[in-house]
């Protein structure tokens, strides 16, 4: 029982940190710290999780999907990981990088596979689904 007891907390602490960790992006937009959003979140998830986002983000589809899910085990946790990939990759700076493409397509790989998953349709990630592919279409990802 006590171990079930510490899983249960462990996946709570993993979505506040989710959450805690989206909110400062969104602020640090807000505040046009384009440049520091994605240093801050690698630092965090690094410091957090000992995971590199930008080499994971470099993986195959089915391979950064299977690391994905050991360390964001519910959906609610994926869907917060594609919208904080999502928001990096839609920087509002002119300068495009790889990286950022590879933050948009992760995000919406994740986005897509949840849909596809998932036993309840959600219309505000099919609305984040045609939003990322219009702009993967713009960029010329496509």
């Amino acid at each position: 029982m006590a171990s079930r007891d510490y899983l249960i907390r462990q996946f709570e602490e993993m979505g506040i940190f989710l959450s805690i960790l989206f909110r400062r992006l969104l602020k640090m937009k807000e505040e046009n710290q384009q440049e520091q959003m994605a240093s801050a979140v690698r630092e965090e998830l690094i410091q957090e999780l000992k995971l590199d986002i930008d080499q994971v983000i470099m993986l195959e589809n089915e391979e950064f999907l299977s690391l994905i899910k050991t360390y964001f085990t519910s959906i609610d946790q994926l869907d917060k990981l594609a919208d904080i990939l999502k928001v990096l990759g839609q920087d509002a700076s002119q300068f495009f990088s790889l990286t950022k493409a590879n933050y948009l397509l992760k995000s919406l790989f994740l986005f897509t596979h949840l849909q596809e998953t998932s036993s309840a349709f959600s219309y505000e990630r099919r609305a984040k689904i045609l939003e990322l592919q219009k702009t993967i279409l713009e960029k010329g990802l496509a």
